[in-house]
């Protein structure tokens, strides 16, 4: 039985009518667990990947809400102005593979070091390679 994905109304059924596997641990005092009443009604038919997916969005918004869109270094400042679209090419020239819509919604400190420095090291190429790049650019 994995608790991670199992949906909350489950596990307080589970939970109610005391289902235990033989193998699982104790179970808290009932006086500590949430009531189904106290939770709103969209939260109690989550599934473990929409629970996911609003923890991450509210962590963001509480990280704005806090830093009041203030960053700690220049390079989170610039990943954060990069469009998703232009995020997703990064990854995918980097080689970076995966759901490139969710990663590229990921904050700079929040992408591991190997990955960091892959895409740092195309940025450096890129910006190489498009040096002489004018006329496609119908800047001139």
């Amino acid at each position: 039985m994995n608790l991670a994905d199992m949906r909350l109304d489950e596990f307080l059924r589970m939970v109610n009518t005391g289902a235990q596997a033989a193998h699982a641990p104790a179970l808290a005092p009932a006086r500590m667990l949430p009531t189904e009443r106290a939770l709103p009604e969209p939260y109690r038919r989550m599934s473990p990947q929409e629970a996911r997916a609003r923890l991450r969005s509210l962590k963001s918004e509480a990280v704005q809400r806090a830093s009041n869109q203030r960053w700690s270094d220049a390079e989170s400042k610039e990943w954060a102005a990069l469009s998703r679209e232009h995020r997703m090419c990064l990854h995918l020239l980097a080689g970076i593979d995966g759901d490139l819509p969710e990663l590229a919604l990921r904050e700079w400190r929040e992408l591991p070091e190997p990955e960091r420095v892959r895409i740092k090291a195309e940025l450096r190429a890129m910006r190489q390679a498009m040096k002489g790049v004018f006329s496609l650019s119908g800047n001139w």
